[in-house]
C-alpha cells in the first residue's frame, strides 16, 4: 500500500506540473495507518450508515474491499446525489483527501463519501491512510499560488489538524 501510494503521489505531482518528487519531503516520517473495517448485516439498512458522509483528512486513501459494496462517493452536480461505487474484484479504491485539496490549492478535491450496510450480508474493508509527518505544515504549494491564483487555504499543522478533529 505503501508503495503504491508513493507512486500515486508521484503521478498527482507530475499532474501538476511539479517534480515527481515534489511530496517525499513531507512523508520522510510519515504517520500513515492501516484499519480493518467490519460492517454486520442490517435488516432495516436505510436506517443505519456503516459510517457517516465524510472527506478523509489525510493525503490519500487506498481502498481495498469485498465483493458486496456498500460505498457511496456524493456526486458534485446540483443534485448531489449519492453514487454506489461498484466493487472490481482485486481493485483498489483511491480517495484523494483533503491535504492534496490544499496542496494542489483546490486543483484536486476531497471526495465525499460515506458507507451503508447490507441487509444480509456482512462487509469488509481495508483502508490505508495516508499521512504526513505530524509536524508538516499544510499549505497549497508555493509553485501553484501567484497573483492569478492566490492561496485558497490557510496553514496548518497535519498531526494538531487530526487531533482536533478526531
Amino acid at each position: 500500500m505503501e508503495k503504491l501510494g508513493y507512486k500515486l503521489l508521484e503521478l498527482i505531482a507530475v499532474s501538476l506540473g511539479l517534480k515527481a518528487e515534489r511530496f517525499e519531503e513531507f512523508f520522510r516520517d510519515q504517520t500513515s495507518f492501516v484499519r480493518l473495517n467490519y460492517y454486520s448485516p442490517c435488516p432495516y439498512p436505510h436506517l443505519a450508515l456503516g459510517v457517516g458522509p465524510h472527506k478523509d483528512s489525510g493525503a490519500l486513501t487506498i481502498l481495498a474491499q469485498d465483493d458486496v459494496g456498500g460505498l457511496q462517493v456524493k456526486r458534485k452536480t446540483q443534485d448531489q446525489e449519492w453514487i454506489q461505487v461498484q466493487p472490481i474484484p482485486h481493485a483498489f479504491i483511491i480517495n484523494l483527501a483533503d491535504i492534496i485539496q490544499v496542496w494542489s490549492n483546490g486543483a484536486y478535491e476531497s471526495v465525499e463519501h460515506r458507507v451503508i450496510v447490507n441487509s444480509e450480508r456482512e462487509r469488509f474493508s481495508i483502508p490505508y491512510f495516508m499521512f504526513p509527518a505530524h509536524d508538516t505544515e499544510v499549505k497549497p504549494l508555493e509553485e501553484l499560488i501567484d497573483e492569478h491564483n492566490p492561496p485558497k487555504y490557510r496553514p496548518y499543522i497535519s498531526g494538531k489538524f487530526l487531533l482536533k478533529k478526531i
